[in-house]
């Protein structure tokens, strides 16, 4: 009995301890002017954020603020992937047309820049790392999205009916739900 008192104490002290550190993480883990930057995100908006730790200021800053932009990128793979999801599950689309459709959508956004994206803070903190903090809009994404559905609906003509306005709309209510969109680090 004593055994079992102390093993869950010890994992009950870990479980506690684990807490605490994703709690300070999420809340202090980034310089206060990253943390300031967060505070008000408006409902439409992606945010990246990334950092580095170079000796070089101008490598540094572009290595943080090419991180944002990739993590801006992968939320809007994720957003295209639900949407693509979302309508299989409405439509009477054939699974391998719809992912062949969905391929074609991430593949033009990989290949195209992140046009409407926003430095909002780049910064080196007392550590010396540089950090960036990047905000898309939905409008932006939307555009970037629509010009990828453009393209795809050519390879793909059977998803003619498919429009991402509606989808992003859905998909930036639900992101909007869960308060800050980025991953953090």
């Amino acid at each position: 009995m004593k055994k079992n008192v102390q093993m869950m104490l010890v994992i009950s002290l870990a479980l506690v301890c684990t807490m605490v550190s994703w709690v300070s993480c999420k809340t202090t883990g980034y310089p206060r002017f990253v943390r300031d930057s967060l505070k008000n995100v408006p409902d439409d908006v992606l945010v990246g954020i990334g950092t580095a730790h170079l000796t070089d200021l101008n490598l540094a800053m572009n290595t943080a603020t090419s991180q944002a932009m990739a993590e801006i990128s992968r939320q809007i793979h994720t957003i295209v992937t639900e949407m693509v999801i979302n309508y299989q599950a409405v439509s009477n689309v054939d699974s391998s047309i719809v992912h062949a459709f969905q391929e074609s959508i991430i593949m033009t956004l990989h290949q195209t820049n992140l046009v409407g994206a926003r430095i909002i803070k780049r910064d080196r903190a007392k550590d010396g790392s540089v950090w960036a903090v990047i905000w898309m809009d939905k409008e932006n994404v939307l555009s970037a999205v629509d010009r990828a559905q453009i393209a795809a609906k050519q390879t793909v003509p059977e998803m003619e009916s498919f429009e991402a306005q509606d989808w992003l709309d859905a998909a930036f209510a639900k992101t909007a739900s869960q308060g800050y969109r980025g991953t953090g680090r």
